[in-house]
């Protein structure tokens, strides 16, 4: 198969390149390759902010997403630098309120609008990539072939294309989430917020999803992660405690990783990297899907550009995405400075130093 831009992964990165070159080259056509289990499993990063809402409309998907029944959020609530809960209001961003969206559905909608918008899908692993002097071969599981003028990775923190061609991600840290979903009866007009707790050897994320369903996560390092119980954990953290005690849980669980990191080199000879595989933050930046919808955006326009023989998008990309690694990594390490109780517990000195 032969198509002038190639797209492998089908998150909000890959669907947000599709989505933009159809919107706005629509004489342009582009192939995107997904895994075929998109919107079929638990997928954890469900709070989305109002500030991704021009985003959406850029997509031309702002009223169906208004229409899609995702829960909305007022605002967050956090027990961070001492035990008082606190709550912080989206009425103060001047944006209206924030959602927290079922993610698996939310993947699995934004993949039918590509397909809707005339993208070809194809649902399999892309297995390797290969650059000759003219294209990308792209080998699909199963024995298929994909030949592409240019190639927009956007396969996850896996960035399982890029490291065969020996591009290096950098790993800040080891943070991993610890995530179990819920059942509950609670009544669903709008979500109680997303609540964030810290304790000695990490911190809690918990939130209300649609469908009366509910998630919690216990963020901490990998190397921590089995030395302290669920259940001990949960004990130190009351507020989060006090939020689960009616919840039930439906089994389902995952650790999912959580570092942060990012490529050093995100464009190549025909090639540009968006999402996670670009950048990948800590959960408490909720920076996730709002990042992904627009590096995948701009990864479109330097593929693009790619085919024009026009280098300077792709310089401009490249230098954006330091800034906002740098900025956030700034950011972040003053987030974790507000907690102050527990200075010579490892979880936090890594973070503060």
């Amino acid at each position: 198969m032969r198509t002038p831009i190639a797209i492998v992964g089908g998150g909000p990165a890959g669907c947000a390149a599709a989505l933009t070159l159809r919107r706005y080259l629509p004489a342009l056509s582009a192939t995107l390759v997904t895994r075929p289990s998109v919107g079929d499993s638990p997928t954890v990063g469900e709070t989305l902010s109002p500030g991704v809402l021009p985003l959406l409309n850029y997509l031309g998907l702002r009223e169906e997403f208004l229409r899609l029944g995702q829960l909305p959020c007022g605002g967050t609530a956090s027990a961070w630098g001492s035990g008082h809960v606190v709550e912080r209001n989206y009425l103060f961003t001047g944006q209206g309120h924030g959602w927290h969206l079922d993610r698996s559905r939310f993947d699995a909608w934004l993949l039918s609008n590509a397909e809707a918008a005339g993208i070809r899908c194809i649902r399999c692993r892309a297995m390797r990539a290969t650059r000759t002097e003219e294209c990308w071969r792209i080998e699909l599981e199963g024995g298929g072939e994909l030949v592409a003028d240019a190639l927009i990775e956007a396969t996850g923190r896996s960035a399982s294309l890029l490291h065969q061609h020996g591009a290096a991600t950098r790993r800040d840290d080891g943070l991993v989430a610890d995530a179990k979903w819920f059942q509950h009866d609670l009544p669903e007009t709008s979500a109680d917020g997303a609540l964030v707790e810290s304790i000695s050897d990490g911190w809690w994320y918990s939130a209300s999803l649609p469908g009366r369903r509910g998630v919690a996560m216990f963020m901490t390092d990998n190397d921590l992660r089995k030395q302290t119980s669920w259940e001990d954990r949960l004990a130190a953290a009351p507020a989060t405690r006090a939020r689960l005690a009616s919840w039930q849980p439906t089994g389902q669980a995952v650790v999912r990783a959580a570092n942060s990191q990012c490529t050093e080199i995100v464009v190549g000879k025909g090639w540009v990297v968006a999402g996670d595989t670009a950048a990948a933050f800590d959960p408490i930046s909720a920076l996730g899907i709002g990042f992904s919808l627009r590096s995948g955006m701009e990864a479109a326009r330097v593929a693009v550009a790619f085919i024009e023989s026009d280098a300077a998008p792709a310089t401009g990309y490249a230098a954006s995405l330091v800034r906002i690694y740098a900025d956030y990594r700034a950011r972040l390490r003053g987030i974790y400075e507000l907690e102050q109780r527990w200075p010579d517990n490892v979880f936090w000195v890594r973070r503060q130093r």
